[in-house]
């Protein structure tokens, strides 16, 4: 015995059948969290659906017209809400539309808004599966 452990004792060692607990607590947490990683990432009900902002044009006072890309599985139907904002970056137009489904996998949308004052940006805000 050193002296320390004399001092301040000697800590308990783990037996066996605790060491046995934690090895098996640690695999198990290891399979679980593997299985949701693969599970998540093999979903085949979920279709990756992205948009990326080409352009605008600003027509007059009143009009934008927002182009688009929308990525999707070919045959997938799909409905974008397209915004337009002012200068201060509030929203002064609003439009939803369906945008039918296409046999490429990525489409191009131009689509026309109007505004309740000038606009000078024009982008989409959101899409989702219809």
């Amino acid at each position: 015995m050193t002296h320390l452990e004399a001092r301040y004792g000697r800590t308990r060692a783990w037996s066996r059948r605790e060491r046995l607990l934690g090895v098996a607590a640690g695999f198990a947490v290891l399979v679980t969290a593997t299985l949701w990683v693969w599970w998540v990432g093999t979903d085949p009900s979920r279709t990756a659906l992205q948009t990326r902002d080409i352009g605008f044009e600003i027509a007059d006072d009143s009009t934008i017209e927002v182009i688009f890309e929308v990525t999707v599985d070919p045959g997938t139907p799909v409905t974008c809400a397209v915004e337009a904002l002012n200068s201060s970056y509030t929203i002064v137009g609003w439009r939803e539309a369906d945008l039918p489904a296409v046999e490429a996998r990525t489409s191009t949308h131009v689509l026309e808004v109007r505004t309740t004052e000038r606009p000078t940006t024009g982008l989409v805000s959101q899409c989702w599966l219809s």
